[in-house]
């Protein structure tokens, strides 16, 4: 069996789709979480991360690097087994790569590795040979268990769908494709440092438990924003959807203490910049049709949209 999921991108919607009914624009990124199997006597999961590597046993299911979301998956797993009267989940040697998952000095981006690898997981730990709902199903489940109960699940369905999408967050989520008005050129740089992300959705719960008319109010704005980037028809119109989001981004980053305000490399329209998900780990510059191209840079990594979600690899 082998098996590639793409990473994933949320351009608008940060902390919006964690609520019901919150909206964000997504595409997957031709970056993959690559896994192979193949017939052992016992079970072992290796990996190749972008930050190093990975051996899990489900002897030894703690210690290893990354071993968050394998638990998840596994323990998942064999409860849905369970549920259906199947035996314990098949022995196999499992390798996952995620390197790709990673910017050009090597550091892990915002890609959406843990996602991308909890699908992958998901399909070698069913060992059914399907790709259906039912995976992105027990992927959505698995993830947001390794996150601690949090998380939208935008990743999860963006890796198995692929292309460009609107997510609509809440208890059952969302996923409508989408194509944008023309094609969008997109660029990736780095932020000042990591940013843990579970960090920061705390931060935004906490907040919004205290400010609930306002998180309600930011909800609405960020709606009007994806709307307005969906329906936009010329350059001028992306432009604004994406200078409003931005601006809508920094302003609930400052309240709730998570910095999203992110440095503009030289050379590229800081107008179609912003920073990606929570906090400024990551920015993108997404370059419009008929705008000239970014200059040489050691940063500037870019990034086509992959069209299909997971899939057979040979």
């Amino acid at each position: 069996m082998k098996v590639r999921v793409p990473g994933n991108l949320i351009f608008l919607g940060e902390y919006a789709v964690l609520e019901e009914g919150g909206l964000g624009i997504v595409c997957a990124a031709d970056r993959y979480v690559r896994l192979q199997t193949i017939e052992a006597n016992d079970l072992l999961v290796e990996g190749v991360l972008p930050d190093g590597s990975l051996a899990w046993t489900p002897r030894s299911p703690l210690g290893a690097q990354g071993a968050t979301v394998v638990n998840a998956v596994f323990d998942t797993i064999t409860k849905w087994r369970r549920r259906r009267g199947e035996g314990d989940i098949s022995a196999g040697h499992v390798h996952i790569d995620s390197s790709e998952l990673a910017l050009k000095d090597g550091r892990k981006a915002g890609f959406g590795s843990s996602a991308a690898a909890a699908l992958a997981l998901v399909i070698a730990f069913r060992g059914d040979g399907r790709l259906d709902r039912q995976a992105l199903r027990l992927a959505f489940e698995a993830h947001r268990s390794a996150q601690g109960g949090m998380g939208s699940g935008y990743d999860v369905y963006c890796s198995f769908f692929g292309g460009w999408g609107m997510f609509q967050g809440g208890a059952r989520p969302a996923w409508k494709h989408l194509r944008p008005f023309s094609d969008i050129s997109l660029y990736l740089f780095p932020g000042p440092g990591p940013v843990s992300t579970q960090n920061a959705i705390q931060l935004f719960l906490q907040w919004k438990r205290r400010h609930q008319e306002r998180a309600c109010r930011f909800i609405e704005e960020s709606n009007d924003h994806v709307r307005d980037f969906v329906a936009a028809d010329d350059a001028v119109k992306v432009a604004r959807a994406l200078r409003k989001a931005r601006e809508t981004s920094i302003a609930i980053g400052d309240e709730i203490k998570v910095e999203a305000r992110i440095p503009i490399p030289a050379g590229i329209d800081p107008d179609l910049c912003k920073s990606l998900g929570a906090g400024n780990e990551l920015g993108v510059y997404m370059r419009l049709p008929g705008a000239p191209e970014p200059p040489a840079s050691s940063i500037l990594t870019p990034v086509k949209v992959s069209p299909a979600g997971v899939q057979w690899s040979r």
